[in-house]
């Protein structure tokens, strides 16, 4: 056992949802419940509308249910592994470049500061691989197995970076997140030892307010804890960051059949490596007027700022199995079924944290304190690295789907195709954990629901030689009615929609060159960067302002293939 919860009472559920660390308080925000895998990150690890491939399929808005012969049938409809007639090996390189927005924040950085004294930004550049595998037919015949073709792909299935920068200027001195540790530490008892220094324990949840004891941002006496060098006069101006990467990648063992030319058949057996980290930077800086200051004798020592760093770390492999079949009954018409179950992760996570800050000495230095030269103290403090594997890993399992789609091809020169898929976001399921008693399953059944996504591609062979493509995804919302407005501790991704577009070379019989962009945006769930929220009194909440971010996504594909 890692952690025994005070409480955690799924029936009784608000808006504002977080996990419930003490009885009447809930805790949550950016900044709080990083040391877990929440059932706001299990939703996120799970979401994905299947935008990756190849250059071809992505340019048609990867409608492929129905359409086959791509290495992204793999991932969404194995019975289109049938419909290769060569074999075939490609890669599949992309650029990405997203940005994530976030029009209600204030300004993170004032006006003409320079580039290099940014050190975080609200977008980023990745380089990757969005599908590299190989098709070949092992079998021939005349009768009624026309063929047998066997495939080893892989197909990136879900991308996890993007950068947040958001900003609150002028916030009063009791909304602090040192006021929200303070909080924490005086509800569940949180001790230190007898010569005033503090251990950060066995439970990582602990470790922010154990730096910020040791920060100097909250004090302890025999009455409990208590703030005692930020004044409540104080103007806090608050800073963060919110940087994620990593992504899903499924390996796909697939066999597909074909059966005359007319029905196909296709399965696949996926390997998914999840790899995803987070770093949150929190920071705060306590502003005073002249009005405001408070005397050295009233206040000895005052913190000047604070910044908090906290880093997570998830790793894992999922397995799946998926089946699919493909009806031709005419030369120009396809039509796909594909059903995939859920896929069952074991994952691994890593966390830590560091907390600096600035104190000023505005008094006679009663506690004799190293100080420098002007009068400043330092603190720089680090936590242990906490890791959860082994027999302590964590298991779930992420949403079952079917897919559905039709393709016509007109005149043989222009293909149409659609695709519908239906996944099942309220089946997500916490299948062990190394917390006891932990379960999401409420919440998963409250909140989500079943998520709707369209595909739409067409492609146009202008040239024998140039085909031309354009495509449109589009994913509905996941969330219940009624629970649009939820508040999570992490921003959720609820809805998305791309454009794509691209075009082909063919070099003869053998090689050929594809080249693809997506243009997209992802909405999220409002978010905070903390919040203590009092069931009980609602006077004693404490909360930063919530933040609205979407991120929107450019992707530049280009695939290499070789047909032999």
């Amino acid at each position: 056992m890692r952690r025994l919860y005070t409480i955690l009472t799924i029936a009784v559920l608000s808006l504002t949802v977080g996990t419930s660390r003490a009885q009447t308080v809930d805790f949550g925000g950016t900044t709080m419940n990083n040391d877990l895998i929440g059932w706001y990150d299990l939703y996120e690890l799970s979401f994905t509308s299947h935008n990756y491939g190849t250059a071809r399929s992505m340019a048609m808005g990867n409608a492929f249910t129905a359409l086959g012969a791509d290495m992204v049938s793999a991932s969404l409809n194995p019975a289109g592994i049938g419909m290769y007639v060569d074999s075939d090996f490609s890669i599949s390189a992309m650029m990405q470049f997203t940005k994530s927005p976030t029009p209600n924040s204030d300004a993170f950085y004032p006006i003409g500061t320079p580039k290099y004294e940014q050190h975080y930004q609200d977008h980023s550049e990745r380089f990757g691989i969005s599908s590299l595998g190989g098709v070949f037919t092992t079998y021939k015949s005349t009768g009624a197995l026309t063929n047998l073709n066997i495939g080893v792909v892989y197909n990136r299935i879900a991308d996890f970076n993007r950068n947040t920068l958001i900003a609150s200027i002028g916030n009063p001195g009791t909304e602090s997140l040192a006021n929200v540790f303070c909080t924490l530490s005086n509800i569940d008892g949180l001790q230190t030892n007898a010569d005033g220094t503090m251990n950060f324990g066995g439970d990582p949840f602990y470790w922010g307010a154990v730096l910020a004891y040791k920060n100097g941002l909250t004090n302890k006496d025999d009455q409990g804890w208590f703030i005692d060098r930020i004044s409540p006069d104080a103007e806090i101006d608050q800073y963060s960051s919110v940087e994620t990467r990593g992504s899903i990648g499924e390996y796909a063992i697939t066999a597909g059949f074909n059966f005359m030319d007319i029905f196909y058949v296709g399965a696949s057996l996926g390997i998914q490596s999840l790899n995803y980290s987070r770093e949150v930077f929190y920071g705060e800086d306590y502003i005073y007027t002249e009005e405001t200051l408070p005397s050295g004798d009233a206040m000895p020592y005052q913190t000047v700022y604070m910044n908090y760093v906290q880093r997570t770390r998830i790793s894992g492999t999922g397995i799946n199995f998926k089946l699919g079949v493909t009806a031709r009954p005419a030369k120009w018409l396809r039509i796909g079924l594909a059903y995939h179950t859920p896929t069952y992760y074991d994952a691994t996570l890593r966390y830590g944290g560091e907390m600096w800050s600035s104190t000023y000495s505005a008094g006679n230095n009663p506690d004799d304190y190293d100080l420098g030269p002007n009068g400043y103290m330092y603190d720089n403090v680090g936590t242990p690295i906490w890791e959860d594997a082994g027999p302590y890993a964590w298991k779930y399992r992420t949403p079952s789907r079917l897919l559905t789609g039709v393709a016509v091809t007109l005149a043989e020169r222009v293909i149409i195709s659609a695709d519908y898929e239906r996944s099942w976001y309220q089946s997500t399921r916490l299948q062990r954990s190394p917390i006891e008693h932990l379960n999401y399953t409420g919440f998963n059944k409250e909140f989500f629901k079943g998520s709707n996504t369209i595909r739409l591609g067409a492609e146009a062979n202008i040239l024998p030689f140039l085909p031309v493509r354009v495509g449109y995804i589009w994913s509905g919302s996941t969330l219940r009615e009624g629970y649009e407005d939820i508040i999570a501790s992490h921003p959720m991704p609820t809805k998305q929609w791309y454009v794509t577009a691209g075009f082909g070379i063919k070099f003869g019989r053998s090689i050929y060159l594809d080249l693809a962009y997506q243009y997209g945006t992802t909405n999220y769930s409002r978010y905070q960067t903390f919040y203590a929220i009092d069931s009980e009194d609602a006077e004693q909440n404490i909360e930063s302002r919530l933040f609205d971010t979407q991120t929107d996504r450019h992707i530049a594909v280009l695939t290499f293939g070789v047909r032999f």
